[in-house]
């Protein structure tokens, strides 16, 4: 049996999990940041209070399937975060293009840079 304040610490990291992924749903940045420090705190908060149980406290079932539970859904809202990112950099990209990098190098002249020579014409005659 879990508990009352590993209840607590616990339901609080599943809670902040949800507001993460709800604010990824709904695409609200300062809902995104705000859920995101709460999620910090939250799991800092249940690993200091996960390193001063025993053993046999840490093995409880109900507390295992939990976090595996917290677990397997983390790499599905860190997927989530890095298509939130890339959405966010290619409308950057589509607004301000100052912020792409130039594919080809700059041009010196005003047609363009010269070919680079590879000697088998030295002269052209007509």
């Amino acid at each position: 049996m879990i508990s009352a304040h590993i209840e607590k610490s616990l339901a609080s990291v599943e809670l902040s999990f949800n507001e993460v992924s709800a604010a990824l749903v709904s695409g609200e940045p300062l809902a995104l940041e705000t859920a995101s420090v709460a999620l910090r705190q939250a799991t800092i908060d249940f690993s200091q209070l996960m390193q001063g149980l025993s053993a046999n406290d840490r093995q409880d079932k109900a507390l295992v399937l939990r976090m595996k539970k917290i677990a397997e859904g983390l790499p599905i809202l860190k997927d989530g975060l890095y298509r939130r990112t890339a959405l966010v950099e290619m409308a950057l990209k589509a607004v301000v293009p100052a912020t792409q990098d130039a594919t080809y190098a700059k041009a010196t002249g005003p047609y363009g840079s010269l070919g680079k020579q590879t000697g088998a014409f030295k002269f052209l005659a007509a």
